[in-house]
């Protein structure tokens, strides 16, 4: 049997422009760093959760989290979700960012937090700034009354672009980490972009078209739904709630950068902005570390010249360095 060398299939596509450039990007931490990109292959489903932080009109970046998993490696994710759940949450509440002034949540964040280490899986996260209005114009927002969109027209403009922007992400990721065959569901929070039965159709629809660009491979089924298909156990609002927590505390940090006018202009976080709530401090000291079977990628795509983007990669330095303790 022949020993895998890369998790990461490279796009090669150079007809997509900044999305093969991350592809780049991404390849070249698999060569410089081997274990930062997970074996997703293994297993018959291929998990993705995704939630969204940054609306706000003061926030400069708009955040797109995303969690891929082989939730048939994560068999030690289960079991401590579990007993996470029956010691502070056996009345079935969710874990989010918002709700962390909860005691039982706020007492139930470490080892919830702990638990998620054992995922097999990536913990991906798209920072994008705001100056940009489309990523699939070079200037002005998409013409929602365009023939090539005209189904879509009763979508406001800056919800579409929002979800079309999750819909290009999960239809890269899936080409670069899946293989052939395996099922695919989706999970994302009730917002906007799934506010319904007929956005929840509207998206699967389009999501079939976007991805038949990126995947060289042919998936299995496909469903797409909301945390609101969980059957009671919470395990998929466990897992939603991953990337809930995380885009909360990146939006956070990138809120506090600017009031405090300290934004990182390199590929680091130098310093942690003052004044940082305990919650975002916490989940912070979690995400920033490197060891753990659930890997964490975050990558910033900023106005450059117009009409161009530059795409970097963030690193958060380790929980054990003093910038984030």
């Amino acid at each position: 049997m022949l020993t895998r060398l890369h998790n990461w299939s490279p796009l090669n596509r150079p007809d997509l422009a900044f999305m093969d450039q991350l592809s780049q990007m991404i390849e070249h931490v698999e060569r410089a760093e081997p274990r930062a990109i997970p074996d997703l292959r293994r297993g018959n489903l291929f998990f993705v959760a995704s939630d969204y932080s940054g609306e706000h009109d003061v926030a400069e970046y708009q955040v797109l989290s995303l969690l891929f998993a082989d939730l048939q490696q994560c068999g030690a994710w289960e079991r401590q979700r579990v007993l996470v759940r029956r010691k502070y949450l056996s009345d079935g509440r969710r874990m989010s960012f918002k709700n962390l002034r909860d005691k039982r949540r706020r007492y139930a964040l470490e080892e919830f937090l702990s638990a998620a280490n054992s995922i097999t899986g990536l913990s991906l996260s798209v920072l994008i700034d705001k100056r940009i209005t489309s990523l699939f114009r070079e200037s002005g927002s998409i013409d929602l009354n365009g023939p090539e969109f005209k189904t879509f027209s009763h979508w406001r403009a800056k919800s579409f672009e929002k979800m079309l922007r999750v819909v290009h992400l999960v239809s890269f990721f899936l080409a670069g980490l899946s293989r052939s065959g395996q099922d695919v569901l989706w999970i994302t929070d009730e917002d906007e972009i799934a506010a319904n039965d007929d956005r929840l159709r509207e998206v699967t629809n389009l999501f079939g078209n976007v991805s038949s660009h990126y995947l060289s491979q042919a998936m299995g089924h496909f469903r797409f739904g909301t945390t609101k298909s969980d059957d009671g156990s919470r395990q998929l609002e466990d897992l939603a709630s991953i990337p809930d927590l995380v885009a909360g505390a990146l939006a956070d940090v990138l809120l506090a950068y600017h009031e405090q006018g300290t934004m990182p202009s390199n590929s680091l976080f130098v310093f942690r902005p003052q004044n940082l709530k305990a919650k975002t401090v916490e989940i912070m000291n979690w995400f920033s570390t490197d060891t753990e079977s659930l890997k964490r990628l975050v990558y910033v795509i900023e106005a450059d010249e117009h009409p161009k983007l530059s795409i970097k990669r963030l690193r958060l330095h380790g929980s054990n360095d003093s910038d984030w303790v």
